[in-house]
């Protein structure tokens, strides 16, 4: 009985054995296929004007593949022809294959990433689409269109600090360091720096108190339009921070600056194809004895391209592309550029912020 119980149960585990033995089949590839920008086709040339700045684009999407039924939203993006989408700059999206972009935003953006204005430049398109499955987006590959972008009339506004927790103190025209314009949202201000025990306030004009801006609530900002000054922001602890303005939404932040604040450089200058000094010599810039991370300087230049550069030597080097103002990356390969003019520039090696203010 005993050897007849063994015999059974060898029986009933050899196919078990045997099966698991046996090779075991890969699943199924699902083939996919992302969506690709059939219209405007490849090569074409799209010359933007003002006068129809509140016109709309069309940009068409084949239809993609995912390898399973589901809905699916086209998010159309762009780059800088060549930069092989470096920076992804987000156009806008549809849940149908034609994505709408009005004339002035592409404009704005086009000229954001450094396009020259009535010149014509290479630019990247493609499509990346999502389906409402658990299912990764696909990405497409990028189609070159020439796009000739027009010289934005947008009045850009400077504004400055001011108040014995900032630099100038008091004075309206003590050299008064400016608030740094967001390079896309032109009503965004940022001023990264260290603040004193006291107050401050912000004006539009040097050397005149009025515009005059202010605090307004703990989140809200006024100006001087309705012929009172409004509050100012006080600074209770001394010590670095962040102070942003949002003309639009007329809102601020005011909170301390978390990164590390003791990096100071013993020089910071400029250099690049349009300063004196070409790309061999930096230009030097002028520090802020109340805050060892504000440089400046006044400089006559030609249309081209600069960096900020530390020590006179490429080890520590920032750049970006944006012209006018933006934010500079460490390290960065980019190239800022800029049109001739005499400008005052502004660079803080706390955040990489800069800005030139055409004189």
């Amino acid at each position: 009985m005993k050897v007849l119980s063994k015999l059974v149960w060898v029986a009933f585990i050899l196919p078990l054995i045997l099966w698991s033995c046996s090779p075991v089949d890969d699943p199924a590839i699902i083939p996919q296929t992302p969506s690709t920008l059939t219209s405007p086709a490849a090569g074409s040339k799209i010359v933007l004007t003002e006068a129809d700045k509140a016109d709309t684009l069309f940009f068409q999407a084949s239809i993609p593949d995912f390898g399973v039924p589901g809905n699916y939203t086209y998010a159309l993006e762009m780059a800088k022809g060549g930069t092989n989408f470096a920076k992804v700059v987000a156009l806008g999206s549809s849940t149908t294959p034609t994505v709408k972009v009005a004339v002035g935003e592409m404009n704005k953006l086009l000229i954001t990433e450094g396009l020259a204005p009535d010149v014509a430049g290479n630019v990247d398109f493609r499509f990346k689409t999502t389906i409402d499955r658990s299912l990764s987006p696909l990405v497409g590959g990028a189609t070159t269109l020439s796009v000739t972008p027009y010289k934005d009339a947008v009045v850009l506004k400077n504004l400055f600090i001011v108040g014995n927790a900032a630099p100038p103190s008091w004075n309206n025209d003590n050299n008064n360091p400016p608030l740094f314009r967001d390079p896309v949202n032109k009503d965004l201000y940022v001023y990264t720096g260290f603040f004193a025990v006291g107050e401050f306030k912000v004006l539009e004009k040097l050397g005149q108190w009025q515009p005059q801006w202010g605090k307004n609530g703990d989140t809200g900002i006024a100006d001087s339009s309705g012929g009172t000054d409004p509050a100012a922001w006080a600074i209770s602890t001394a010590g670095h921070y962040v102070f942003t303005m949002n003309l639009a939404t007329k809102t601020y932040t005011l909170v301390p600056f978390t990164g590390a604040a003791d990096v100071y450089y013993p020089t910071v200058g400029i250099i690049g194809s349009s300063t004196a000094g070409g790309w061999d010599n930096s230009t030097a810039m002028t520090n802020i004895n109340f805050d060892k991370h504000l440089w400046y300087t006044t400089a006559t230049v030609t249309t081209g391209e600069i960096k900020f550069r530390a020590n006179n030597a490429w080890t520590i080097n920032w750049g970006a592309l944006t012209p006018i103002s933006g934010k500079a990356e460490l390290g960065s390969s980019s190239n800022i550029p800029i049109e001739a003019g005499k400008y005052k520039m502004w660079f803080n090696s706390l955040d990489g912020r800069y800005i030139f203010i055409k004189e």
